[in-house]
């Protein structure tokens, strides 16, 4: 019975000293494994890893589960070699962070194997888009013994992403590049995303200068019209000294926009050659209107350029018939319209742009005189004849300067507003119908006014607001005299203080001759002396 009780002993000893080793093994295993990464990523599994069966090998879990400080799995994280590990006892996949820091499932607890939920680490660690890494998901300081994970195991609350993670709304597209051309006041820097380690997304796209769009048209245009010195002929040779007084004359008594006539009955200007299309304009005529409006900035005024009248279909000014035929092929006649277009408004407009001393462009004054109930003694075309004008001239003026602005001088509201049985021929959607120019339209109203054009169409009677226009208004023409019940003196005041955008009484040297507009365009500046000088 000795040597069994021996056996017994020896056996006894030799388990006690596996067992102790296998203790100093697991301890190894919380020591080592227990702790983390400061990414968010568990070490190996600590007691409550061991295997449910088999036992062990002498190499445990290598001290490799640890993960690196950057959330990367070293490659030493696999199990060891010596023993066959349960699943609880691999160093999971997850012992790798995501990119910028996505959670780790190492950091799991096993429980006999399986992964234990509570050891997740939260998606807080991810990172917001532009934003840093955030530093939630670290673990604890160390896995503590029995297998449990610290409480620092699971997500750090500072690792959830900051609501300051989301794009600043200062980023949205500015709309004010549109008009004026002046710059954007969207697009500054967010300033949301300063908190939870996210920067806030980036700084806002837009806020970018505006591209361009018509210069604003003014608030009041205070002035009168010239409207010639010589009708008809003021180039190419304009008269300079007389134009440097009108212009001074006008500045002096408040007044800033002067409305000219150019081309007027086309006896001049443009020219035709022989057979009836108009002329490549000459550089004569480029410099002559530049020398006016280069007069007209120096005396810091600025010109509405009235291309066009009713004169060019008026058979008592004079006119020769090859002229006044050509006149009327150019308004009725695709072709002869076009070349008018190509050889001489669209380079004039290119040679204008940005010259200073301009303030508009006029497609007519008062086109309704060669219309179908007109009094031109040539000859008459139709409205739609008009209107396919006015859009196609309009359209390539803003498309050589996207900065100019385009209006059309009607001779009343008859012809301008769709109240009271009137018609607006001039609205966009009037000119687009007719022309198919999208970018024909006028950028505002002109119109006169008469006694002689009835009650009914008088703006010393109506506020501006009751032709109900979509645009601003100007009163481009009326007489400079007592009218409907207005003194002389107070009509610039009445047409403003009614809510019009403009008054250019007729005129310097023709019917209502200087200085009869003096005094009332000089009380006006007195008491809007702000608004008026903000033109042009």
């Amino acid at each position: 019975m000795k040597k069994p009780l021996l056996l017994i002993l020896m056996l006894s000893l030799g388990a006690c000293t596996l067992a102790g080793s296998g203790d100093n093994n697991v301890l190894q295993a919380d020591a080592a494994g227990g702790s983390t990464g400061s990414a968010g990523n568990s070490g190996a599994a600590g007691r409550g890893g061991e295997m449910t069966g088999g036992s062990p090998g002498a190499g445990a879990i290598e001290t490799g589960g640890v993960s690196n400080p950057g959330g990367t799995t070293s490659s030493a994280g696999a199990p060891g070699a010596a023993g066959t590990t349960s699943f609880a006892g691999t160093t999971s996949a997850a012992g790798t962070t995501g990119a910028g820091g996505s959670p780790s499932l190492g950091g799991t607890k096993a429980a006999g194997g399986s992964t234990d939920v509570a050891g997740t680490s939260g998606n807080a660690g991810t990172t917001v888009s532009g934003g840093a890494t955030s530093l939630g998901g670290a673990t604890g300081t160390g896995g503590a013994k029995g297998g449990t994970i610290a409480s620092g195991g699971s997500s750090n609350s500072g690792g959830a992403t900051a609501s300051g993670g989301k794009t600043g709304t200062g980023g949205f597209t500015s709309s004010g590049g549109a008009t004026g051309g002046k710059t954007g006041s969207g697009g500054s820097s967010s300033s949301g995303g300063a908190t939870g380690g996210s920067t806030g997304g980036s700084t806002g796209s837009a806020g970018s200068t505006g591209t361009g769009g018509p210069v604003s048209v003014c608030n009041f245009s205070s002035g009168l019209n010239v409207a010639w010195v010589n009708f008809a002929g003021d180039v190419p040779s304009p008269n300079l000294t007389t134009f440097n007084t009108i212009f001074q004359n006008t500045y002096a008594a408040g007044g800033r926009v002067i409305r000219w006539w150019f081309h007027t009955n086309g006896t001049v200007t443009p020219g035709y050659d022989s057979s009836g299309m108009a002329q490549k304009i000459p550089q004569t005529h480029i410099d002559g209107v530049k020398a006016i409006l280069n007069a007209a900035a120096t005396n810091k005024v600025a010109i509405n350029i009235s291309l066009w009248s009713f004169d060019m279909l008026q058979g008592s000014e004079s006119i020769p018939a090859a002229t006044l035929a050509n006149n009327k092929s150019l308004l009725e006649n695709d072709t002869n319209r076009q070349a008018y277009i190509t050889n001489y408004l669209t380079p004039l407009v290119t040679a204008l742009k940005g010259t200073p001393g301009l303030y508009s462009y006029e497609i007519f004054n008062e086109p309704e005189g060669m219309g179908p109930s007109g009094w031109a003694s040539g000859g008459r075309t139709t409205e739609a004849y008009i209107q396919k004008t006015v859009n196609w001239l309009a359209a390539a003026i803003h498309s050589a300067d996207s900065n100019a602005l385009v209006t059309n001088g009607a001779q009343t509201f008859d012809y301008c507003s769709g109240v009271s049985g009137k018609n607006n021929y001039y609205s966009d959607s009037q000119l687009r119908t007719v022309g198919g120019k999208q970018n024909g339209t006028l950028d505002f109203y002109e119109v006169h006014y008469y006694t002689s054009n009835g009650a009914s169409n008088s703006c010393f009677t109506y506020p501006a607001s009751h032709w109900a226009l979509d645009k601003k208004l100007v009163m481009g023409e009326f007489a400079a005299a007592a009218t409907d019940g207005t003194a002389l003196n107070d009509l610039y005041t009445k047409i403003y203080s009614t809510g019009y955008n403009g008054a250019w009484a007729w005129s310097y040297d023709a019917d209502y001759k200087w200085p009869d507009m003096q005094t009332p365009m000089q009380n006006l500046y007195t008491a809007q002396k702000t608004t008026v000088d903000a033109c042009p």
